[in-house]
């Protein structure tokens, strides 16, 4: 593995969440434009990430939504 792999690996999370530094991202895409096995990680782990944040938007019940008014009302 290369070190450009390990810095994909380190730094995945931060370039999926775009969070990562211009030139960190330059050197994550300049490598993956090299590496197929990277480039399947990071398409793998997007989906994944898509997938997780998907799951998080669920609405929130309205007997949930109602205690909370109530409780800022109280306040």
């Amino acid at each position: 593995m290369s070190p450009d792999c390990l810095f994909v690996i380190k730094h995945y999370n931060d370039y999926i969440s775009n969070e990562l530094e211009p030139n960190k991202i330059e050197r994550v895409e300049n490598h993956l434009k090299k590496c197929p096995n990277c480039e399947v990680f990071l398409r793998q782990t997007k989906a994944l990430h898509s997938k997780t944040i998907s799951l998080l938007r669920i609405p929130a019940p309205s007997t949930l939504k109602k205690s909370i008014s109530t409780l800022f009302e109280k306040s």
